[in-house]
Formats: structure tokens, C-alpha cells, sequence
């Protein structure tokens, strides 16, 4: 399996980013979602793709089927802030998965240093 993450250190706000949520980027977009899921709260909720993930066992299950499925190229694009507590990074995949390229918004809820809630979305 090949993955990539094409968004240059330089050009990606990763500053912007809470601690915990650039952390989890780094490990997500090399699809090492076992570093990855320790950012998540124990009882973290998931929203990918219109399913429901409960807990970290769970989303790394899914999140590790996906990476042994596919070939992904991830680029950050941007982000925002909507509410004091939650986070907006844009991302633009590629691949071989179904359809080749996505947009995904990926929103990041943040409660006692980790990210409580995580929504994956189109």
C-alpha cells in the first residue's frame, strides 16, 4: 500500500491547529491510524461516510480496513474554526477507491485534550 500526503509542512497552516488535532493529521494522513486513534478520546463518536463509529477499537477497525483496501493520496487544503471548541480542516483525496477523488471536511470536537467528536463529510 502507498500513501501520500502531497500538503508541504510549509504551505499547510499547521500551527493553526490545536496540539492534538495537528497530531492526529500527521498520523492520519500516512493512514497510521493506530498512533492516530490514541488522539480520540476512549469514547469518541465518528461520523465517516455516513456511518457511526463507537470508541477507538471500532474506528480503527474501520479506519485500518479502508487503508488495506486503498491506495490514498491526502491533501490538507485549509482551515476554520466554527465554534470554540471545534475545528474544520479541508482535505482532497485521490486514489484507486471507488470514484478517484473526494473532497472531504473533516470536523474535529475537542473536550479534556482530545478529540471527542470526529465528522468525516463530503
Amino acid at each position: 500500500m502507498t500513501t501520500h500526503t502531497s500538503t508541504d509542512d510549509n504551505t499547510f497552516a499547521w500551527d493553526e491547529l490545536p496540539e492534538i488535532v495537528a497530531l492526529y493529521l500527521r498520523a492520519h494522513v500516512t493512514q497510521d491510524y493506530a498512533t492516530a486513534v490514541t488522539h480520540l478520546s476512549e469514547g469518541v463518536t465518528v461520523l465517516d461516510d455516513g456511518h457511526v463509529l463507537h470508541g477507538r477499537e471500532e474506528t480503527l477497525e474501520v479506519f485500518d480496513k479502508s487503508a488495506n483496501d486503498y491506495e490514498v493520496e491526502t491533501t490538507l487544503r485549509s482551515i476554520s474554526r466554527p465554534a470554540d471548541d471545534v475545528w474544520e480542516v479541508d482535505t482532497h483525496l485521490s486514489g484507486n477507491f471507488p470514484g478517484g477523488e473526494v473532497d472531504l471536511r473533516m470536523l474535529f470536537t475537542l473536550a479534556d485534550d482530545a478529540i471527542r467528536k470526529l465528522e468525516i463529510t463530503v
